[in-house]
């Protein structure tokens, strides 16, 4: 069964299975650079990025959200109990987008969710044995990772 159309077995519902940028977005519209700019200037809410994430197994098993929110599990486990939404700041908010994106380009260019998060995890030679999911919150590492993915892409890669 595709994962679009997978029942959650709990309800019997089908599940649909989100973008993790439209994850983030939350409905919004976001087709646009400047709006992008502004949602991550507002700050994205910190159970919106854990939404995101949980949509990779790789995001979750490498405990990205404390990689995005700089705290430790234990309060990022008392903040999402807040009663009020936690957002994050513009930063945080920036880093978990270039995530959502980077997992979006890799998929489509490997075709598959899976192959995307294999090469995210793995030393790559082009990135000087750097593993790409390691640079991605680094906004210079997010580009260098994005344009070698736009390579990949169009078969200009070494």
């Amino acid at each position: 069964m595709p994962a679009a159309n997978q029942a959650d077995k709990v309800t019997g519902r089908k599940k649909v299975i989100k973008k993790p940028t439209e994850v983030l977005l939350h409905g919004r519209k976001g087709d646009t650079r400047m709006l992008i700019i502004q949602y991550t200037q507002e700050g994205f809410n910190l159970s919106d990025v854990r939404d995101m994430l949980s949509t990779s197994t790789l995001y979750m098993e490498r405990g990205l959200v404390q990689r995005i929110t700089g705290k430790s599990v234990r309060t990022v486990q008392r903040l999402v109990k807040e009663t009020k939404p936690v957002r994050l700041n513009q930063q945080q908010s920036t880093v978990a987008f270039q995530y959502a994106q980077t997992l979006e380009h890799a998929t489509n260019v490997f075709g598959n969710q899976q192959l995307a998060e294999d090469w995210l995890k793995k030393p790559c030679k082009y990135l000087d044995g750097n593993v790409p999911l390691e640079l991605i919150d680094n906004s210079l590492g997010f580009q260098v990772v994005e344009e070698y993915l736009t390579r990949i892409e169009h078969g200009v890669y070494q």
